[in-house]
C-alpha cells in the first residue's frame, strides 16, 4: 500500500476496502481514470482520498465458472472485453457493445467496473449487461455480496454501493438455448461523444411454435440510470414475431421512461428516438434469428 496526502495505491481489494474505511466515507475508487479524472478537473468532485486500484491483478481476469456463467474481474478493460474469445463466444453483445466505445485509447483505460458504476444515464456496457441479466459483485468490510444490476441502481447520483465497498466482478449467468442479441446506439459522433440513447436486446424465440419465449431489455439516456424496459418486454414476450404491435411497444416504453431534456435535444425527440431505436434494435435481434433458422 502506498499512502500520500489525498491519494492511495491499493495493492489489494482489502486495502482499498480500509482506504475507503479511513475516507470518512469521502474516498473515490480510481481505476482507469476515464470518468473520475474528469470529474475532478470539471471541479465536478474533490473527494478527500482517491484510491487508485489500477495494480489489483485479481480484478483483470475473464473466469468461465462450472455453472456456465461467466465472470468478469471490475478491472478488465473494454478492449480486453473486445479481443476476449471467450467473452464473444459466451455473450457476443458485449463484444459488440466494446466495440463501440469512444476510441481505442479509451478502450484500452476504461474499465467494465468504471462503467457499470459510472453515475447518471451513460455507460453503454450497462445496457448489455442489463439485458443479460447480470449480478454485480460488491466487497466490503464484512462479506461478499451479489445483487442483480437492475438493482444496483438508485437515482441519478446513488447507487447501492456503501461508502466502505467496491464493484469487484460482474457475473453473466449461463446463455439461454437459441437466444439472440442486439445493440444500437445513437450519439453526436461514433467517437469521444457521450451516447445520447443506447439499446440492448437479448432474445429467445421459440423454434417449434415460432414465437417470442423470452425478452430482455436494457437501456441508457432514457432516464436518470440506466434501466430495464419491463413493459416494453411484455408486449412483445409471447406473440409471434410477425405479430409485434410496434405501436404498443412504444407506448408501454413511454410509460416507464423519463428522459431529460437538454440544450440539444427536448425530452419529446428523445421519447421519439428511444422508441424508433428499441423497434430498430429488435428487429436486429430477430433477423439474426430468422436467419439461423433459415427462414425468410
Amino acid at each position: 500500500m502506498r499512502l500520500s496526502a489525498g491519494f492511495m495505491r491499493a495493492e489489494s481489494v482489502d486495502e482499498a476496502i480500509l482506504g475507503l474505511q479511513s475516507s470518512g466515507g469521502d474516498g473515490v475508487i480510481v481505476a482507469g481514470g476515464t470518468v473520475v479524472a474528469s470529474l475532478i478537473n470539471q471541479r465536478l468532485a474533490s473527494p478527500a482520498l482517491l484510491i487508485d486500484i489500477a495494480r489489483i491483478d485479481a480484478l483483470k481476469h475473464i473466469h468461465s465458472q462450472p455453472d456456465g456463467a461467466l465472470l468478469i474481474g471490475a478491472l478488465v478493460t473494454h478492449q480486453q472485453l473486445l479481443r476476449s474469445p471467450q467473452t464473444h463466444a459466451h455473450s457476443p453483445i458485449l463484444t459488440e457493445i466494446a466495440k463501440e466505445i469512444s476510441c481505442g485509447r479509451l478502450r484500452s483505460r476504461g474499465t467494465l467496473g468504471g462503467s457499470i458504476c459510472m453515475i447518471g444515464q451513460q455507460g453503454d456496457p450497462a445496457t448489455g449487461l442489463l439485458a443479460l441479466n447480470a449480478e454485480v459483485e460488491i466487497r466490503g468490510p464484512n462479506a461478499l455480496r451479489r445483487l442483480p444490476l437492475q438493482s444496483f441502481y438508485k437515482d441519478a447520483f446513488s447507487t447501492e454501493l456503501a461508502s466502505d465497498e467496491l464493484v469487484v466482478a460482474l457475473r453473466v449467468p449461463p446463455p439461454a438455448a437459441g437466444a439472440w442479441s442486439a445493440f444500437q446506439k445513437f450519439g453526436p459522433r461514433n467517437a469521444m461523444d457521450f451516447t445520447l440513447i443506447a439499446v440492448a436486446v437479448v432474445l429467445v424465440v421459440d423454434e417449434r411454435d415460432n414465437f417470442i419465449a423470452d425478452i430482455r431489455i436494457g437501456m441508457n439516456g432514457v432516464a436518470a440510470t440506466a434501466l430495464r424496459a419491463i413493459e416494453a418486454e411484455a408486449t412483445i414476450k409471447g406473440r409471434p414475431p410477425q405479430a409485434i404491435h410496434w405501436g404498443d411497444v412504444r407506448r408501454a416504453l413511454q410509460e416507464e421512461i423519463a428522459p431529460p431534456g437538454d440544450l440539444i435535444y427536448t425530452e419529446g425527440y428523445k421519447r421519439h428516438l428511444a422508441g424508433v431505436l428499441l423497434q430498430r434494435t429488435c428487429v436486429a435481434a430477430l433477423e439474426g434469428s430468422r436467419s439461423q433458422l433459415g427462414r425468410p
